[in-house]
């Protein structure tokens, strides 16, 4: 029996072996390039500790891929590795004694194996290894859920336990699992983050980070580059992305002017060496109907350059009446790889999306308030056929590495985009006030078209010198980023009417007054930065500093008049943490950041940025044995210059405001058996307002709650695979959102809250591979997808005073796949 268990299990690490070899090279690759990266000379500082720890520090230091047994011996102390020495020689020093050996399988990949012993009672010492763990040399795609490194805390590829501040990271893995649509599905259930629901789409998400708002795409970024400088320029296709990482807290010290509470990194697919092909077709609700497709490969025989074309066409309604949700995206990819030292890849995308231009912010009467029937949520505030949001845009940009011989590695991101927005707004023609007779809305509309170009440019030089018993690993860089948008709005003179309970569209031709705005607006950024990630023994001491300049412009063409803003800035960040050798890392930081603000006081001055800072504390725990990191921080913002009311001038503003938050979150990724999967989280937020003048009314807001923002959010999503033969190629998956409740203005005169109920909600996932028990239908899967089951009515609070938004009503998406 025993021997048949060895059987078993040496040929699911042979197989798992001959797996990973594929992925990293399709074509082969000769005994010469292998030789040629393991004698490769590297610096190494990487004390006595656990194997599987160990092996991070040099899948960091090399770029190397690594596969080797989930074993026992994984957990041991491992020797110390100091001194400059080739790959090879690393390994074979931390691995002297502790019953593994390695061999290179590729250019790329590492495989170690437990040295099997046998006797005549059967198997002895690691034989009866559970499925192998797979270390990445690189921070892109992730088999699981479970993501080690990111560089988004850092701009190298460094493990999360290493990172001083709350990294959260969204795999493709789970992605697919559950069965993620859009923005604010994948983000879902990452703790410190309140998604604003808005069915029928206009601009970019809106999101809360750590109870402050993101809006301006201050926190969006893809590819290490900030997406964009407007919320309505672009749109998130999620199927375009390998990954999201979530980084907590200001984050000015490598990106600039950034929000206090965070920012999210998307990462686009990338070319592979092993040859992926998928297409896929989906129907769901609203009339959902989709079809996609991502083909990947080697481009030539040895496997030099290499390709990917992702693309992804919808045509798809939304539950709000007159509101589509239809994109078309191409993204093709390439990878030039002359040699192990050097890439250079290309990335473009075209993207055409059309959604709705109705405002959706609802009255709270016939909402939150029982005050007779509720407003339907397919309730459109438009004019049918007039009000939309179009966005036709294009990038190309391109990432290029190079590893110096002395081991410094140079990096330069850099991407031009190019947009076209053709948006037409419809609202509620005297908002806020109260509808007429109960139920009557006038509808009237602005024409707010615009074109944006921008540039941004990134590069940094990265490496690892010794002084003394500490290694220093420094980075020193320098971006750009320039903007330059042009916008006019004219509203309309006229409106219909129409009955929000049992709504008809239609209604008179509408007539538009004259131009009220005609702008252009030009930004450039510039920054310099400088990051030292030291380690002594286990101890990991980052250090960084950035400064900033800012310069804007806006050409008023009504007035024929230039307004000129100028900013300069430093933002920093200092963390340390220990790490044990059980994998449990306690740190704690202090980081800041700054945020321009485009606005004047009543001497025209222009205001100065917003500045953040953050305390933060926490504990990383990565368990030897198993794939799963929990995370646990503490944190305090603050965030200082914020617009108050001008007490000498009404109407105007000045920069005497304050708000701070405080909190904490809990996140866990496990894969908690070789079939369970686990995503859980959850945070508590308490985001107020602590300086404030008081308003004309004479009413301030010091003490009251930020709105939007509630103070406990909680989910969990389990994921099971079923691998026994009565069930296998048969997945499940189920998960729970909590959202608890939030305030929103009712009225700004007065400075009243009112709380919007929180809510519940219940999603699942179900999946068959074909393959599982027919070979000739190997590739071929089928998924049904659903979010909030139960069809809870919920409301999330809007921008605007006396206002709330519906939040998403039941979707269910089935999703026909086939890989090959």
């Amino acid at each position: 029996m025993r021997g048949k268990v060895l059987r078993n299990r040496t040929m699911v690490l042979l197989a798992a072996t001959m797996m990973a070899v594929f992925a990293v090279d399709g074509t082969g690759v000769t005994p010469a390039a292998a030789q040629a990266l393991a004698g490769r000379q590297h610096s190494f500082n990487i004390p006595a500790k656990p194997i599987r720890q160990a092996m991070n520090d040099i899948v960091r230091a090399t770029g190397i891929n690594v596969i080797f047994p989930e074993t026992a011996a994984a957990s041991t102390t491992g020797r110390s590795v100091r001194g400059t020495m080739s790959t090879a020689q690393a390994i074979s020093t931390l691995l002297s004694g502790s019953g593994l050996q390695f061999s290179f399988t590729n250019a790329n990949t590492v495989t170690i194996v437990s040295i099997v012993q046998t006797d005549s009672a059967g198997v002895t010492g690691d034989a009866t290894a559970l499925a192998p763990i797979i270390l990445a040399g690189e921070a892109g795609g992730v088999d699981g859920y479970v993501a080690e490194t990111s560089t988004a805390g850092t701009k190298t590829d460094t493990p999360i336990l290493e990172v001083p501040q709350t990294v959260n990271v969204v795999t493709r893995k789970e992605m697919d699992d559950r069965g993620v649509t859009d923005f604010n599905s994948a983000v879902a259930y990452t703790p410190g983050v309140r998604m604003i629901d808005y069915p029928g789409g206009q601009g970019m998400p809106d999101i809360y980070l750590r109870g402050f708002r993101a809006i301006g795409q201050f926190a969006n970024y893809r590819d290490g580059l900030r997406n964009g400088f407007n919320s309505y320029d672009s749109d998130i296709e999620m199927y375009a992305f390998d990954r999201l990482d979530v980084l907590k807290g200001p984050s000015s010290v490598l990106y600039g002017q950034a929000t206090p509470g965070g920012l999210v990194n998307t990462t686009t697919k990338r070319p592979t060496e092993t040859p992926l092909r998928e297409v896929e077709v989906q129907y769901g609700s609203f009339n959902r109907r989709q079809t996609a497709l991502d083909f990947s490969g080697p481009a030539n025989k040895d496997g030099t350059f290499l390709y990917r074309l992702t693309g992804l066409y919808r045509d798809s309604g939304t539950q709000i009446d007159h509101s589509p949700d239809d994109s078309l995206y191409i993204a093709p990819a390439f990878t030039w790889k002359p040699d192990d030292a050097t890439s250079f890849t290309l990335l473009s995308n075209y993207q055409k999306t059309t959604k709705g231009g109705g405002e959706q912010s609802l009255p709270m009467d016939n909402t939150i308030f029982d005050n007779g029937v509720r407003i339907p949520s397919s309730t459109y505030l438009g004019v049918a056929g007039l009000t939309e949001w179009k966005v036709e845009g294009e990038s190309v940009g391109n990432e290029f590495k190079h590893e110096f011989d002395n081991g410094w590695t140079y990096r330069q991101n850099a991407r031009f985009s190019h947009s076209k927005v053709d948006y037409t707004a419809g609202f509620i023609w005297d908002w806020p006030t109260a509808l007429v007779n109960g139920h009557f809305a006038n509808i009237g509309t602005q024409k707010r078209p615009k074109t944006t170009s921008s540039f941004l440019f990134d590069n940094n030089v990265s490496g690892e010198i010794d002084i003394g018993p500490a290694t220093h690993k420094i980075t020193l860089g320098a971006d750009y980023g320039y903007y330059s948008g042009k916008e006019s709005r004219a509203n309309s003179s006229n409106f219909i009417t129409i009955d929000v309970l049992d709504p008809v569209y239609g209604g008179p031709a509408l007539t538009y007054d004259p131009l009220w705005t005609d702008e252009k607006v030009v930004t450039s950024q510039f920054g310099i930065y400088a990051q030292d990630q030291l380690k002594w023994d286990n101890w990991i001491l980052s250090l960084g500093g950035r400064y900033d300049w800012v310069n804007g412009k806006v050409y008023d063409n009504l007035s024929d008049s230039v307004t000129k803003t100028d900013d300069a800035a430093f933002s920093g960040r200092i963390g340390l943490g220990y790490m044990f050798d059980n994998g449990i890392v306690p740190y704690a930081s202090y980081a800041t950041s700054f945020q321009p603000d485009s606005s004047i006081d009543f001497s025209g001055n222009p205001f100065k940025p917003t500045r953040g800072q953050q305390y933060e504390a926490g504990i990383k725990y990565q368990p030897i044995g198993w794939n799963a990191l929990f995370t646990a921080s503490v944190f305090q913002i603050t965030q200082q210059n914020v617009s108050t009311t001008d007490p000498l001038h009404i109407g105007y503003a000045v920069q005497q405001g304050e708000i701070r938050s405080r909190g904490f979150e809990l996140e866990a990724k496990a894969s908690l058996t070789k079939e369970l999967s686990l995503t859980a989280g959850y945070s508590y937020t308490d985001a107020r307002v602590t300086e404030d003048n008081p308003n004309t009314s004479g009413v301030s807001a010091i003490g009251s709650r930020s709105a939007s923002v509630p103070y406990h959010t909680a989910s969990l999503w389990l994921d099971y695979a079923f691998q026994d033969d009565a069930f296998d190629g048969l997945r499940l998956g189920a998960g729970l959102r909590y959202v608890g409740s939030s305030m929103a203005v009712m009225d700004t005169t007065t400075g009243s809250q009112v709380k919007v109920p929180g809510h519940t909600l219940l999603d699942a996932s179900i999946s068959y591979d074909f393959g599982a028990k027919n070979p000739d239908l190997n590739g071929l899967t089928l998924a049904v997808s659903g979010t909030n089951l139960t069809d809870e009515k919920y409301f999330t609070p809007s921008f605007y005073s006396n206002t709330v938004v519906y939040g998403n009503r039941r979707a269910i998406n089935a999703t026909l796949a086939y890989k090959w």
